[in-house]
């Protein structure tokens, strides 16, 4: 089974959980079962280093593309929040280029006799598929033709609607329940899922984070690919009490900050071990959230009908509070805040022993019922 697997270049939430699925299969199929491209561009080097070695049976049959697919979110610089007129312009420039794209991977497609594209979730790779002839696999909680339809007309995002028209199959994540009736064959669905964290590493995790224990661990994830200005404003980050976890990525110091290693690929751990989220609403790290029980404080962002979806299916699930970016750098004292709100986070309190293999198992089993192949469950 030759398969060309498309991931989506913004933000590495979509990196990271293709991760999770990949990693699986490799688990379950060997290298004369499975044959994987994996297309991206600037998430490329994560994916790399997430999947060296990865799979004891297919860890040689990986290969490697660099293409640029989607223009993804226009932010206003320094901020978390939509440019409107900025994203117009870049997609207006996107889809002039948008046939040529297509008639591009139709041709890559064709050259490297593929049995199968699964995207995450591009629009350009359905639309290629369908031309060379070859079945498809959509994967995702929204498609960027929904996510834009805050900011451009029907008639801007005619073309993405045409593509996504393509998918074969469309697996439903969480928070999809508003997009169209993707799938010419047939759609389904599949719960959060991400990729596993053991218990005993995360528990030696926490006690090197905090030997003497007592301190609130606080997730603070705003996103690799975000800019945010104004961090090192942020008061309640030198609270004595807590001990803020934050991306390599964050310009933000202090005695009471932990910053992921750059050269760490397995953030999730650092998720798992902690007690509290604070994040944007993106899938990748609610979906962690969900795996290991953490409550959560979301950042809220206007124009993302993304988020909006994410957070509807998170109330049912997990403890969770939202404030505006402003809100969030006006607070002095995390923990008295969160007491006032009603959410009750304990130093600790969280540790579970749920691992998260449960979710990642369940569309691995769907993806190959769906490919027919050797290891389906």
């Amino acid at each position: 089974m030759n398969i060309c697997y498309y991931i989506t270049d913004y933000g590495y939430g979509h990196a990271a959980r293709s991760v999770a699925l990949i990693r699986e299969l490799l688990m379950r199929l060997s290298a004369a079962e499975l044959q994987l491209t994996i297309c991206s561009e600037r998430v490329l080097p994560f994916l790399v280093a997430s999947l060296a070695g990865a799979g004891q049976r297919g860890s040689g049959n990986i290969h490697y593309r660099r293409v640029k697919l989607d223009v993804g979110y226009v932010l206003k610089p320094g901020t978390v929040e939509i440019d409107p007129s900025a994203m117009k312009a870049a997609y207006g420039k996107y889809i002039e280029s948008f046939s040529v794209l297509v008639q591009q991977e139709r041709d890559f497609l064709l050259q490297g006799k593929f049995d199968w594209v699964i995207s995450d979730i591009s629009a350009i790779p359905f639309a290629a598929a369908s031309a060379a002839r070859i079945p498809s696999i959509g994967i995702s909680n929204f498609t960027w033709y929904t996510a834009c339809r805050d900011v451009l007309n029907e008639k801007e995002l005619q073309p993405l609607y045409e593509a996504y028209r393509n998918m074969d199959y469309f697996i439903s994540l969480p928070g999809a329940a508003d997009e169209p009736d993707w799938g010419r064959q047939a759609r389904l669905e599949a719960g959060f899922y991400s990729r596993p964290a053991d218990h005993r590493t995360v528990l030696e995790l926490r006690q090197q984070l905090d030997p003497y224990g007592g301190s609130l661990i606080v997730y603070f994830a705003i996103g690799m690919g975000m800019d945010v200005q104004g961090l090192e404003t942020l008061r309640w980050m030198e609270d004595n009490r807590c001990l803020f976890i934050v991306s390599s990525n964050m310009p933000v110091e202090g005695k009471r900050i932990i910053r992921i290693p750059r050269e760490m690929t397995e953030s999730q751990l650092y998720l798992a071990a902690s007690d509290l989220v604070i994040s944007k609403p993106g899938w990748g790290t609610a979906s962690e959230a969900v795996q290991y029980g953490k409550p959560m404080l979301l950042i809220e962002r206007g124009a993302m009908p993304e988020d909006r979806n994410t957070i509807d299916v998170l109330r049912k699930l997990l403890p969770v509070r939202l404030l505006r970016w402003e809100e969030l750098a006006d607070l002095n004292d995390l923990p008295a805040w969160l007491e006032e709100q009603g959410l009750s986070v304990r130093p600790g309190a969280g540790m579970k022993g749920n691992s998260g293999e449960e979710g990642v198992k369940a569309l691995t089993d769907c993806v190959l019922n769906l490919l027919s192949v050797p290891g389906a469950e």
